[in-house]
């Protein structure tokens, strides 16, 4: 018994040497996104989906996980891609690992990209119920567009954003703030209006918590191009 406890402290202290950084930013001047290069991914499209009562399908673009799918890849020389999915779709809303999404209008054959920048998008909402009452198309994305806690990945260990376009992609433009983590958002419909509110790291030490700066922003989805901006409830 006398080994064992000795064992037993190097096992503590090596996990204690290799706790996790939480932190959400850490300043890093090298291009980190660039030094991890998955193999075990690989770029796939879904089948398009028609956004009911529209004229557009949309094709979503992610990177499919072989490692942590369950399906059985090679057979011979060659993937199966059958089922090799990178969406889920439930009413209004997809979600999945999606690097890019492409618009196509159903009386045409054309596809039109969402963006040419490297970014997440974890899931992206038709706002129905605005469409359906004044008439105007939008969609909200979830998004994780920068490394910012400079590990190579862009993953839910980054800061989240909002972003949103016009119902063909258009207009694709972020709401909230630069290095500022999104907390929640919602849309009042009897206003038109979307709220937000994100959290600023005002003691710059890359956690995102009560002791941070609360902001709260709107922005009118009745008129076009309309800008966010900031309000002050408190």
């Amino acid at each position: 018994m006398k080994y064992y406890f000795p064992l037993f402290m190097i096992i503590i202290s090596f996990f204690a040497c290799t706790k996790r950084d939480h932190r959400k930013v850490i300043e890093n001047t090298e291009n980190t996104s660039e030094k991890r290069k998955d193999i075990k991914t690989f770029e796939v499209a879904d089948l398009p989906i028609h956004i009911d009562s529209t004229s557009y399908l949309i094709h979503p673009i992610g990177n499919y996980d072989m490692e942590n799918s369950r399906s059985e890849y090679f057979k011979s020389e060659n993937y199966r891609l059958s089922g090799h999915a990178v969406s889920n779709v439930s009413k209004n809303k997809i979600s999945g690992n999606l690097s890019n999404v492409k618009f196509e209008h159903l009386d045409s054959t054309g596809l039109k990209s969402l963006t040419d920048k490297t970014m997440k998008i974890r899931s992206m909402l038709f706002l129905r119920d605005i469409y359906n009452k004044i008439g105007k198309g939008y969609f909200i994305y979830h998004v994780i567009d920068k490394d910012t806690n400079s590990d190579g990945e862009l993953d839910y260990n980054d800061l989240r954003s909002l972003y949103i376009s016009n119902l063909n992609g258009t207009n694709f433009r972020k709401l909230s703030p630069n290095r500022q983590e999104l907390e929640t958002w919602k849309v009042i419909l009897e206003a038109n209006t979307l709220y937000l509110k994100s959290i600023e790291d005002i003691d710059n030490n890359g956690e995102y918590d009560k002791k941070d700066k609360t902001h709260y922003f709107y922005l009118d989805l009745s008129k076009e191009n309309s800008k966010i901006a900031e309000y002050y409830p408190i």
